[in-house]
């Protein structure tokens, strides 16, 4: 699961935790996410409105706007990040394959079932990660 959509949700999530932006007073401003992130603008925008779609984050726009968290680090699932900003089913597609070859015939419904057991794994992995594990993790690794 490469999404440069997911990594950036992830990142804009962790730095609204690690700075405690849980409140409008608190928000922290696109272009400050953009420059942290090293994205364009408008890319964190997008991934904003996604995840203020998503009632994960609030925002705000204008001078003094900006985004914050809509939940407790804690309640917040890295499969809802990912639910959010990116399409289900990102790890393949169903190959053609050839009717007049056995392996052609039969291939296509194993990478299938394989795609789904992929899927199925990075949904179980994801669903057991809250944005607070992963702060813990970025604390100790800017130690």
């Amino acid at each position: 699961m490469t999404s440069l959509k997911f990594a950036t949700a992830v990142h804009i999530m962790l730095l609204l935790a690690h700075t405690e932006a849980d409140a409008p007073a608190r928000a922290v401003a696109s272009s400050f996410l953009a420059e942290s992130i090293g994205a364009n603008a408008v890319v964190v925008r997008r991934v904003l409105a996604a995840l203020a779609a998503a009632e994960l984050i609030a925002t705000r726009a204008g001078a003094s706007g900006g985004a914050w968290l809509a939940q407790k680090p804690a309640k917040i699932r890295m499969c809802d990040i990912y639910a959010a900003v990116d399409e289900p089913a990102g790890l393949g597609f169903r190959p053609k394959g050839s009717a007049k070859c056995p392996v052609g015939r039969a291939a296509p419904s194993v990478i299938c079932d394989l795609i789904r057991t992929m899927q199925k794994a990075s949904e179980d992995v994801l669903s057991k990660l809250t944005l607070a594990d992963m702060l813990k993790k970025l604390e100790a690794a800017a130690r």
